[in-house]
């Protein structure tokens, strides 16, 4: 693959994704890198019992329609389909990055249910529409999408296998053409796992063709190119990668731009990247400040995390929070603020929260529950921004257990840890332990600042004044730009 194609991919699709118009559509080569066969494994005995040879049928939907004709029905090629993409494989990690991806729209013309369980794993709510009358139905509030174009596993008499099929796809599964044309003009789309010897991928290349004749939208394909231990010779290895490089090429006639890996397990790697980048559009604000306290030292955290969270709204980033005691609701306060000066109509996709569950008086909190927020927090944020971090213990500032457990946990996750060490409190306890550690402060393994950045955000001298405070957040936020630069 170029450079040029592989940053366009990097910076483009990440970008897509952020501004929620990112889509998905997965192929063939995703399954079978979890251990589900390719179509000609998969039609290998249907082929025998034809005395054909499935590896020299190119047209395999053809090889579906003639066992169909000479068995009366299509319970041979149902049951051959039962038996090998019935059983549940491991997941693989593709499919597993792209559950955690924010992506609302994912389609396939695979049959398994890796998508599926995948979203489960985590507990994220899916809506599968395997059969065109699934589109009518009530969408699960916050569910993402996945359009089984060519049917499910689950429901074996209503997939798309034969020529016959796919003749009649527009007649009888012609409602998802709509809505796929509509995401093809409006969002980004991805293609993994799509090789030209798929039937099902010619087919979806032919509905894009014919919805845009002359100038298709821009779309990104990830492809894998033929090695030479796919192949028994040298002869049949050249021949197969001939037709790639020249079906590579074509494939902009579609509007993909062809990004090529070697192998699908580079896959992972790639979206692992993606993953980075939305992610560093992700602040995870951390801390919290005593309200009983009082005083100047009260009001000036409370300012900064203020002038923090309204730069993250006002930067088009993202609010983590879990809505600790004064820095919780000041950083959301200048969030909020920030987005009501543009009619605040994202908020549902920029405010991620996750407020912990206030115990009553004299109780005890769920520490369990408060962990399980706090991973939650740490998952879904790239970046870690520290500010104070104390509670009072008989009169005396103490440093906050909790805010100390979300460092712990945020490091542990990989996130960049930012501490604004002048707020004091657990901030300065971070600080100091960052400070001349091996952790990498540079680079796209960076997650931490660099020492002379600590040292000017240890300040406390900054906190006191506006002018002071401005610096901070400056600091703070050309420390993120450079993060998110490198990633």
């Amino acid at each position: 693959m170029t450079k040029a194609a592989l940053n366009r991919f990097l910076t483009e699709y990440a970008d897509a994704l952020n501004d929620g118009v990112g889509a998905i559509f997965v192929g063939a080569g995703v399954s079978m890198a979890a251990g589900y066969p390719s179509w000609s494994e998969l039609l290998s005995d249907i082929a025998v019992e034809l005395e054909v040879d499935s590896k020299n049928v190119h047209d395999l939907a053809a090889l579906a329609q003639w066992s169909i004709l000479e068995n009366g029905g299509a319970s041979r090629v149902r049951n051959v389909i039962r038996g090998e993409i019935g059983p549940d494989k491991p997941i693989p990690e593709t499919v597993e990055i792209i559950s955690r991806l924010p992506v609302r729209h994912i389609w396939t013309t695979n049959y398994d249910r890796l998508i599926e369980r995948a979203f489960a794993s985590i507990s994220r709510p899916l809506n599968p529409i395997s059969s065109p009358s699934d589109l009518a139905l009530r969408v699960t509030p916050g569910a993402a999408l996945l359009y089984k174009m060519h049917g499910s596993v689950d429901r074996l008499d209503d997939v798309v296998i034969s020529t016959d099929d796919y003749e009649l796809f527009r007649s009888k599964r012609g409602q998802y053409l709509p809505l796929f044309q509509a995401h093809l003009t409006s969002m980004s789309m991805l293609f993994i796992g799509i090789s030209f010897t798929d039937p099902n991928v010619r087919h979806v290349l032919s509905l894009i063709r014919e919805s845009f004749t002359d100038a298709p939208p821009e779309h990104f394909a990830i492809v894998r190119a033929p090695q030479k231990a796919d192949f028994a010779t040298e002869g049949e290895f050249a021949a197969r990668n001939a037709q790639h490089k020249l079906w590579a090429k074509d494939l902009k006639r579609y509007g993909l731009l062809a990004v090529e890996v070697s192998d699908y397990a580079e896959i992972p790697a790639l979206l692992r990247q993606i993953e980075k980048r939305i992610a560093a559009r992700r602040i995870w604000v951390s801390g919290s400040w005593p309200l009983e306290r009082g005083g100047s030292d009260s009001a000036n955290i409370h300012a900064l995390a203020e002038d923090i969270g309204r730069q993250i709204g006002e930067t088009g980033r993202h609010l983590v929070t879990g809505a600790g005691l004064l820095v919780g609701s000041a950083s959301l306060s200048g969030f909020l603020g920030a987005l009501r000066q543009g009619g605040g109509w994202d908020l549902d996709r920029r405010l991620i929260a996750r407020p912990f569950p206030q115990p009553l008086a004299g109780a005890q909190p769920n520490n369990e529950e408060w962990a399980a927020l706090r991973h939650e927090l740490a998952r879904q944020a790239g970046i870690a921004i520290f500010i104070g971090g104390a509670k009072l213990a008989v009169d005396k500032l103490e440093v906050a257990q909790g805010v100390m457990q979300e460092y712990e946990i945020a490091k542990d996750a990989g996130v960049f840890l930012l501490p604004v060490g002048g707020a004091g409190g657990a901030a300065q306890k971070i600080s100091d332990l960052l400070l001349g550690s091996e952790f990498s402060s540079s680079g796209q393994n960076a997650v931490r600042p660099t020492d002379k950045e600590l040292q000017t955000l240890s300040d406390p001298g900054l906190l006191a004044s506006k002018e002071g405070r401005h610096k901070l957040v400056s600091v703070v936020f050309e420390i993120i730009d450079r993060i998110a630069r490198a990633t």
